[in-house]
């Protein structure tokens, strides 16, 4: 279910708020609002996961190397890779901001 979730773009079925912004929350400021706002819409979109409190439903990093920052969906004792946080292709243009 929440594969599904992540793959489906948001407002991706007519008159529904359902689905993921992924790419978006990747792009922005890992902050703790932008992660709250995406469980929050997660919870809203997928009511059976109301059930988990913070520790069961959270968004976790890892940082590889010294440039990547991995960031994961953590649900019970389960971690979903959401992607890596850097600029990723939108439409054609390509923009490297640790381009020097």
């Amino acid at each position: 279910m929440i594969d599904h979730w992540l793959a489906t773009p948001p407002n991706g079925y007519f008159g529904q708020s359902y689905g993921a912004d992924v790419r978006n929350m990747l792009l922005r400021e890992l902050s703790t609002d932008n992660a709250d706002n995406f469980l929050a819409q997660l919870r809203r979109d997928i009511p059976l996961l109301n059930q988990l409190d913070d520790s069961q439903l959270s968004i976790d990093t890892a940082t590889v190397d010294y440039d990547q920052l991995y960031v994961y969906l953590r649900v019970g004792g389960i971690n979903i890779e959401l992607g890596e946080s850097t600029t990723e292709t939108l439409d054609q243009d390509y923009y490297n901001v640790r381009a020097q």
